[in-house]
């Protein structure tokens, strides 16, 4: 194993990524984004996630409305 470099790839905290998609979502007022206007966006704030990360999220449906194929928006109540 010599020579091997092992990189991990360290999770961010709990629910900081769904708070802020919740958050950007909510700032169009319900208009929809794709998920990566979505990533593009909150790239400051979360850093860099995997596409399945943002996937997995949008999937919680007491928070997202799913539009199309990779297209989101805040739920309204």
């Amino acid at each position: 194993m010599e020579g091997m470099v092992i990189v991990a790839q360290k999770r961010g905290p709990r629910g900081v990524l769904k708070e802020a998609v919740r958050e950007y979502l909510a700032s169009l007022g319900g208009e929809p984004a794709t998920i990566a206007q979505i990533a593009e966006a909150i790239k400051p704030e979360v850093g860099e996630r995997p596409p399945s990360s943002y996937r997995s999220t949008l999937q919680d449906e007491r928070y997202f409305e799913r539009v199309e194929r990779g297209v989101f928006r805040i739920k309204q109540d």
